[in-house]
């Protein structure tokens, strides 16, 4: 049985979990909490898991979620949020204001970014865009990837293109991970 790389964390191994797997990916959509127990993981005690989708024209980020395939400049963000309380009700409120008054990130006016944040009572994980693997990149991605900064990485944080070789996590891949020490 293979597991997953010790540098990640619940949240990153869920994610990539189903990326890996269209049957798991729609469990975690249908019954969030059921698709976490069945992988061997553990949501706090009165917790509910939202799962977010991501779409061509939306992003969603999540404080003190999943890290892989994040750019450098969004864990800085989510770093100074961590610190700044102010700066962090800001980025939740506007994020793509914020991102470009912090650090110069310019976003397509068309993609929408939502930045959640997990608590004691809502666990939040984004789904990057699910898509078969010979699929076309969009005309949004296409400028991102030629030349934008940092937001290839946002739009696309690990989907099949950004990391080809994450596929098959099996059943149980989260034992031992309990999200309640994520938050």
């Amino acid at each position: 049985m293979s597991s997953a790389p010790e540098s990640l964390n619940s949240f990153d191994l869920l994610v990539l979990m189903a990326v890996g797997s269209a049957e798991f990916r729609r469990k975690l959509i249908a019954d969030p909490a059921a698709a976490v127990t069945e992988a061997g993981g553990t949501l706090p005690a009165g917790a509910r898991l939202i799962v977010h989708e991501d779409t061509p024209h939306e992003v969603n980020l999540v404080l003190r979620g999943q890290t892989i395939g994040l750019p450098a400049e969004a864990l800085e963000l989510f770093k100074k949020a961590d610190q700044d309380a102010g700066f962090k009700s800001r980025l939740l409120a506007d994020p793509v204001t914020t991102a470009r008054a912090e650090i110069g990130v310019v976003l397509p006016a068309s993609l929408k970014v939502s930045v959640h944040e997990n608590s004691a009572t809502a666990v939040h994980v984004a789904l990057p865009i699910a898509e078969s693997p010979d699929a076309e990149m969009s005309d949004l991605e296409l400028e991102a990837v030629s030349g934008g900064k940092g937001i290839g990485s946002i739009f696309r944080r690990f989907g099949g293109r950004a990391i080809p070789g994450i596929l098959g996590f099996p059943p149980g891949s989260l034992k031992g991970h309990n999200f309640a020490g994520m938050l």
